[in-house]
């Protein structure tokens, strides 16, 4: 075989090599890109969860509220505690889907009033719930309160002690945030045997 037709299979071997590497270049970037719509179109473009659904979707059950012991102060001028109300619960998915990415906002205000105390806010179901699963136990603590000496202190001044209650309100990943429930805060005092009565 003379060198010039061996040039020309080596030639035509590298054209067809270089035609194969291609190929499967070409088609390992469509299999990139059909996997990054997929997850894509799965995570930003699915469709709003409608509110009527989530509301649906979820049912409380285990519910508990208190005042616990945010911080303790000790100051020159002031020396003591703020105490803060706080609710405690669970969730069950009654829907079909999947629970994901479930934002929760509790309001608290004075009952009287109306006039709020705090807020306070959890994001949940990173992992999502399945439909028939339960959550894990869902904190809502107000960042704001009562200031006293102590908590005892608050048994002994009755008259200061206002009922309050929490707004509870949801937001999925494509929903609005929108008024859930409301619940009554106890005036137990995590801690004591203290359940001031008014």
């Amino acid at each position: 075989m003379s060198k010039k037709s061996t040039q020309n299979v080596l030639d035509d071997y590298m054209k067809s090599g270089s035609f194969r590497s291609n190929s499967w270049l070409f088609f390992g970037v469509v299999v990139l890109f059909v996997l990054i719509f997929l997850l894509f179109k799965n995570d930003i473009l699915e469709k709003n969860v409608s509110m009527e659904v989530l509301k649906s979707s979820i049912e409380v059950f285990n519910i508990s509220s208190q005042w616990v012991v945010k911080t303790e102060i000790d100051d020159d001028d002031f020396k003591g505690i703020i105490l803060v109300p706080e609710i405690n619960f669970q969730v069950r998915n009654n829907g079909e889907s999947d629970l994901k990415h479930v934002f929760f906002l509790g309001v608290f205000r004075f009952l009287d009033t109306g006039k709020i105390i705090g807020e306070g806010f959890k994001m949940t179901f990173s992992d999502s719930l399945k439909p028939g699963s339960e959550s894990t136990l869902i904190k809502l603590t107000s960042q704001l309160g009562y200031r006293a000496s102590s908590a005892e202190a608050f048994e002994e001044n009755q008259g200061d002690w206002r009922s309050s209650f929490v707004e509870v309100f949801i937001k999925s990943k494509n929903s609005q945030l929108a008024f859930f429930k409301s619940y009554y805060i106890s005036r137990k005092i995590k801690g004591t045997n203290l359940n001031v009565v008014i």
